[in-house]
């Protein structure tokens, strides 16, 4: 896998729930600030895996464009090759992460399991896209990493506050 950034991803999941600390505000104001986003309350700490489902069925706003606009961007100036072996056995990773932590409750069904593990995958591909392109360290997607590999599961921004289980 790639050194360094990846260095330890079974920690990924580790802490949904818990509170916010002070790194994880860091990261958040970060990824805000990177956007240029702003957020109308305090950061919403979602508590199980059904309030984070229902999140993520809503309807994702314009952090999701400005997302998906910094992915082109950057995809413009480097390359990643999710076809070797180190890319496959990261998103094998990842989903075992996603599945211990949903284990921890009862009930989390396959889709939440596969959603969750999906956008660790997604944010893990953002990182390595970013360090590929060799962006400063204060880069949004960096700091959505960060907050990946500290255990969280950033969910987005739903009604005016950013969503963290």
């Amino acid at each position: 896998m790639t050194p360094g950034l990846l260095d330890e991803p079974r920690t990924w999941f580790m802490a949904l729930g818990a509170p916010v600390g002070p790194r994880e505000q860091t990261a958040i104001a970060g990824y805000l600030r990177g956007f240029s986003l702003s957020v109308a309350g305090p950061v919403r700490t979602v508590s199980n895996w059904e309030e984070a489902a229902q999140l993520v069925r809503s309807p994702a706003g314009r952090w999701w464009a400005c997302e998906e606009d910094e992915r082109h961007r950057l995809e413009e100036q480097a390359h990643v090759d999710l076809a070797g072996r180190d890319w496959l056995q990261l998103n094998d990773v990842l989903f075992a992460a996603a599945v211990a932590a949903a284990a921890r409750h009862a009930g989390t069904g396959m889709a939440m399991i596969r959603t969750a593990a999906g956008a660790a995958c997604y944010a893990a591909y953002h990182g390595m896209l970013a360090r590929a392109a060799a962006v400063p360290d204060d880069h949004p997607f960096l700091h959505k990493f960060a907050l990946f590999a500290s255990g969280r599961w950033p969910l987005g921004i739903y009604d005016g506050r950013f969503a963290i289980f």
